[in-house]
């Protein structure tokens, strides 16, 4: 053993006042789990990103500018094609009409999902 201290040199005796003592905590940590989104240019991600995005049309967690703007370009678009493979009367146009019934059924989920999730926060307040 060594007759000096060198550990002195380093850590004086001197007591620290809890007062001078601070310690930052962040109010929102970040998660350590951050989802990486996908580029979209390959078909994989691009599917993801379409599936995120109708996901979250259907949930109801959107602003109603979306919504209704979603009505306005996705709804007309199929209604418009609905309306045309119904009264061409044809047995072709039953594929046609399973694909564009899709984009309704998103949107009128979505609708009803966000008019319920309205209802909840009126009901909260």
């Amino acid at each position: 053993m060594s007759d000096n201290d060198d550990s002195k040199q380093f850590f004086p005796d001197d007591e620290i006042a809890r007062d001078r003592i601070i310690v930052e905590v962040p109010i929102n940590p970040k998660s350590p789990y951050e989802e990486r989104v996908p580029s979209g240019y390959d078909p994989m991600s691009e599917i993801y990103l379409r599936g995120r995005a109708f996901r979250g049309l259907a949930g109801g967690i959107i602003r109603w500018w979306v919504l209704i703007s979603g009505w306005i370009f996705f709804g007309s678009l199929a209604l418009l094609i609905l309306i045309s493979a119904i009264t061409s009367a044809g047995f072709g146009a039953l594929p046609l009409l399973v694909f564009v019934t899709i984009p309704i059924i998103i949107l009128w989920r979505g609708t009803i999902a966000k008019l319920t999730v309205d209802k909840l926060k009126n009901k909260r307040r």
